[in-house]
């Protein structure tokens, strides 16, 4: 009886052994990091101004041209989604965080959305970073991916429990139009007397708090309709007398 039966148990203890040495998981090669498309940033228009005498014609800062920006494809998750795992003889668990995730790689199988904050690790699962997987054509997320380091050594996929529908969006993030120091700057219009238009030039620190060491009265030849430039400003004078100026504005401070 024994014997009969023995040929059975080896069979099933086979089936479980390798059972337990199957996995879930896949391991994948991601491409070079999606490059965000920049969008320049917007040509400076000039604007025609008047300013009284003793009234401040130009700040720094005003008038600035908007700063470039770049655009990432992106979707936005409004709930955790509960992701599990077998692998061998360890089941590996996350919780995958709520929030916006950014493409990050595409390949000939789909794309490859990061999110930017990491896994929650659940069960004693070690912490993780990765993302969503949308094939190629969906709108649904039918993978997540991980690596156990960041930036990643080895990067593993597996399947969700349920797609998840995705709506893809823009992620916009602003770059700087230019590099400022920490000093305020005015210009301020004090009138025209002996063939000289005249302004004050001042700097402040960040509290504007004048400084006295740069402020500064500037004389140029005056020329009706002669454009101007005094640091980083371009102005053409269109008219100026003892009263008032008007000008345009052709580059801000």
């Amino acid at each position: 009886m024994i014997e009969k039966f023995t040929p059975r148990l080896i069979l099933i203890g086979l089936i479980v052994f390798i059972a337990s040495c199957s996995s879930q998981l896949q391991n994948v090669l991601l491409l070079d990091r999606v490059t965000p498309q920049l969008n320049p940033e917007k040509e400076f228009v000039p604007v025609k101004l008047t300013a009284s005498v003793g009234e401040i014609m130009l700040t720094s800062g005003q008038y600035l041209k908007e700063p470039s920006e770049t655009h990432l494809g992106s979707f936005h998750v409004d709930e955790n989604i509960m992701a599990k795992v077998d692998h061998k003889m360890q089941t590996f668990e996350f919780s995958l965080p709520t929030g916006d995730y950014q493409l990050r790689s595409i390949t000939n199988r789909g794309k490859y959305y990061s999110s930017a904050s990491p896994f929650n690790s659940l069960n004693g699962t070690n912490k993780a970073f990765g993302g969503l997987f949308i094939p190629t054509g969906s709108t649904e997320a039918t993978e997540f991916y991980w690596s156990w380091h960041f930036p990643a050594s080895a990067i593993y996929q597996a399947k969700l429990a349920s797609p998840l529908t995705i709506l893809n969006g823009k992620y916009k993030a602003y770059l700087k139009a230019q590099e400022r120091s920490n000093v305020n700057i005015t210009l301020t219009y004090i009138g025209v007397a002996a063939g000289q238009i005249k302004f004050v030039y001042k700097e402040f620190t960040d509290e504007w708090l004048a400084r006295a060491a740069f402020t500064q009265e500037v004389s140029l030849d005056y020329k009706a309709g002669g454009t101007y430039a005094y640091k980083n400003a371009r102005f053409s004078v269109e008219e100026a007398d003892s009263t008032h100026i008007k000008f345009t504005l052709l580059s801000p401070f």
